[in-house]
């Protein structure tokens, strides 16, 4: 036969259920806080690298701007004289004589604030490079393209896998680029 248990532990009992129900709920809070600040996190890591880049490559400090990409990543800028199939190439293509001759001139490589998708390990960022450059006449605007970023995460940072450009000339090729990537993102991000 069991002990009859008086009020004040059965109210007991009840507390400590209780308690144990908001811990849980508390905890289950805690985790879903650090996942939206680990997401914030990256998110903001992204948008530091593509800021990153434009002044790296303007003050011809192009190891730094070299660094956003893995050893064996990629910059396709859809003209295969500059073929850049690593890291390697990457930086003589930024220390070659025409980067040199345009950084010379008075140049500025301006990236918009990128779209971001985030899915796990891997991310991917959507926006647009400007590349200023000076003339006789002034400033123009000396190539308008598409950019998308590639990333995976590199232990507690990102790093480029990839990076492709297309010049918004009317090409097919660049609206392509831009409405797969859009879409890419927007299926990465959907809730649930």
């Amino acid at each position: 036969m069991k002990p009859k248990r008086s009020r004040d532990t059965l109210h007991g009992i009840e507390t400590a259920k209780e308690t144990h129900s908001s811990m849980n709920s508390l905890e289950q809070r805690i985790a879903a806080l650090e996942a939206r600040l680990t997401q914030v996190e990256d998110q903001l890591a992204f948008y530091q690298a593509v800021a990153t880049y434009g002044p790296a490559v303007d003050s011809l400090t192009n190891d730094v701007a070299g660094d956003l990409w893995f050893e064996d990543g990629s910059y396709d800028i859809g003209d295969p004289s500059f073929a850049m199939g690593s890291r390697e190439e990457i930086i003589a293509v930024m220390n070659g004589e025409g980067h040199g001759a345009l950084v010379d001139q008075g140049c500025a490589h301006v990236m918009s604030t990128p779209l971001v998708g985030i899915a796990g390990e891997r991310a991917i960022g959507l926006g647009y490079h400007r590349l200023y450059r000076h003339t006789e006449a002034g400033y123009e605007c000396y190539r308008l393209s598409v950019s998308r970023w590639d990333w995976m995460r590199d232990g507690s940072s990102w790093r480029a896998q990839k990076r492709t450009h297309r010049l918004l000339d009317g090409s097919a090729e660049a609206r392509t680029l831009l409405k797969e990537t859009l879409l890419e993102i927007r299926n990465m991000t959907k809730p649930g």
